[in-house]
């Protein structure tokens, strides 16, 4: 950003810079000026530039994203899919998948700028119908699909089944989703772990103003709660050791508010069972992936954290289940390759979508849903330029009205917002009706 910097150069650049801290820095459209200009501040070669506002940042962000969504991909052989659907207010379902070449899986977990963008589409329901032909069409755009990861959920499964086996393709089931499925069914009906989150969340409300909201429990999922059980069982495990230690310094806040937490320390122990094994077998997944002899795999690693410590018949069963479960996902993997075994990618670019809108994802997808698309792949010059050339604000209007419609925002503003508008067009009649008398009279 030198005085002798070419000035075409410059608005690419001072994109990139706002994208990215939108992007990468979770910073919020309208706060993304007031930190640009607090940098370009320090610098007397930019310091008079002009600084974008955060409408020219939404919309920058959106035109990436829908240049990402719609450039052409890689023609190969390869291909492994990621799908799954993002909802929010409304009737609308976003189905999103996600793809990435099996060449170029590498042993560690996925990211964003592993992944393409592949179909980004939004429909009042996830039919059979819609969810296979979406999969069909990416497919013509880039070849060959060889598998697809997905969990189990019913808006899904049979779009997926149907394309899997109409064009003899790979179906993977989400490793994340099927632990907690193993989990419901062990713990759902429990009434001791029914106890202890019932007793949990009571506790939460009453220490969240207190002097002890530093020891309190953590928040609890009413929807999919065992996808994230382990949250609630490490906070149950931490108190249990501060209870058990004698001169903590927070003693008489833990025996005030966390006592009856003893009364659950049988369940605390068969659950961090259950969380060391679940733990494990995640991380191997989610850096190793799947191959034809993961379930060996699965088995050797559980089979030497066991001989750390003494498991008990229960969790040696839940480890039997996930090992069955592996074994059989391996049967469908051929020789050599590694496939993917986990969706976590697209659970994160759904929470960095929610981060983006902030307080609009309550109102339902807009446009900005397109920042999704913005967050996979790379962002550098040469990506910022071809989307400012070739993708117009226009285009993300017309996007948008095509997948979206009318908005929720714009019906709850025709339903209810009407007399806001007679109002308004009454005052301005009659200030329009003074304006013409006093120029008739020669005011």
């Amino acid at each position: 950003m030198g005085e002798k910097a070419p000035r075409c150069w410059y608005p690419i650049l001072m994109i990139i810079m706002c994208i990215r801290m939108v992007l990468q820095a979770a910073i919020s459209f309208r706060a993304v000026p007031k930190a640009v200009h607090i940098v370009l501040s320090q610098f007397d070669a930019v310091r008079n530039q002009k600084i974008p506002c955060h409408k020219s940042v939404t919309r920058w962000l959106t035109r990436i994203g829908l240049y990402k969504l719609n450039h052409p991909k890689e023609w190969a052989e390869d291909w492994a899919l990621i799908v799954d659907n993002s909802v929010q207010v409304g009737i609308k379902k976003c189905l999103v998948i996600l793809g990435v070449r099996l060449n170029k899986l590498q042993k560690k977990a996925l990211s964003f700028e592993d992944m393409e963008m592949l179909a980004m589409e939004l429909h009042d329901e996830s039919s059979e119908k819609n969810v296979c032909q979406a999969l069909e069409k990416v497919q013509q755009k880039v070849g060959r699909v060889v598998m697809v990861c997905a969990d189990d959920g019913p808006d899904l499964r049979s779009g997926i089944e149907s394309f899997c086996s109409k064009h003899s393709v790979g179906r993977v089931y989400d490793t994340i989703h099927k632990i907690g499925t193993f989990l419901k069914k062990r713990f759902e009906s429990d009434s001791d772990w029914q106890a202890f989150s019932s007793a949990a969340a009571e506790a939460k409300k009453k220490m969240q103003q207190t002097s002890a909201a530093h020891l309190m429990p953590p928040n609890q999922r009413t929807k999919s709660r065992f996808l994230n059980i382990e949250i609630l069982v490490r906070w149950g495990i931490d108190i249990m050791m501060a209870l058990e230690t004698p001169n903590h310094p927070d003693k008489e806040l833990l025996e005030q508010y966390c006592g009856w937490v003893r009364r659950y320390k049988g369940l605390i122990n068969r659950l961090k069972q259950f969380d060391l094994i679940s733990k494990h077998v995640r991380q191997h997944i989610r850096e190793n992936g799947l191959c034809s002899n993961t379930g060996a795999r699965v088995e050797k690693l559980l089979g030497s954290v066991m001989e750390l410590l003494e498991f008990s018949f229960e969790a040696c069963q839940y480890a039997g289940s996930l090992i069955d479960f592996f074994v059989e996902q391996s049967k469908i993997v051929p020789l050599g390759q590694v496939w993917i075994g986990s969706s976590e990618i697209i659970e994160s670019l759904f929470g960095k979508l929610k981060c983006l809108e902030q307080d609009q994802h309550k109102g339902g997808f807009t446009a900005l849903v397109l920042g999704a698309a913005a967050c996979i792949g790379s962002l550098d010059v040469k990506i910022v330029r071809e989307a400012m050339v070739n993708i117009k604000t226009r285009d993300v209007e017309a996007w948008a009205d095509e997948q979206l419609g009318t908005t929720l925002l714009s019906k709850r503003r025709m339903a209810l917002g009407g007399w806001r508008k007679k109002k308004r067009s009454k005052k301005t009649g009659q200030k329009s009706a003074g304006v013409s008398i006093g120029n008739a009279v020669g005011f």
